[in-house]
């Protein structure tokens, strides 16, 4: 699942405490439940009429989603054999 080298690459800058949870999509936000907030109330005045689909629930459900056909993902190139 990639060229060695960039893979060594990648796990040196990783390991460097200012890259550290660069992975995490919400690392770097100064409030996170402002952010979701913000998130609701402009799903609110947007979403079609007769939805039922919340933020929180569609956070929720992104949280653990797991997606087998992204290259980075352990599970799925474990399954191809990459």
């Amino acid at each position: 699942a990639g060229h060695p080298r960039g893979m060594r690459e990648e796990k040196e800058l990783y390991s460097n405490p200012l890259y550290a949870g660069r992975k995490n999509p919400m690392e770097g936000l100064v409030n996170k439940d402002d952010f979701e907030k913000g998130l609701d109330e402009a799903w609110e005045r947007a979403k079609p009429k007769g939805s039922t689909v919340t933020v929180k629930d569609k956070l929720k459900e992104l949280s653990t989603q797991n997606s087998p056909h992204w290259w980075r993902n352990e599970h799925g190139v474990a399954d191809v054999g990459c």
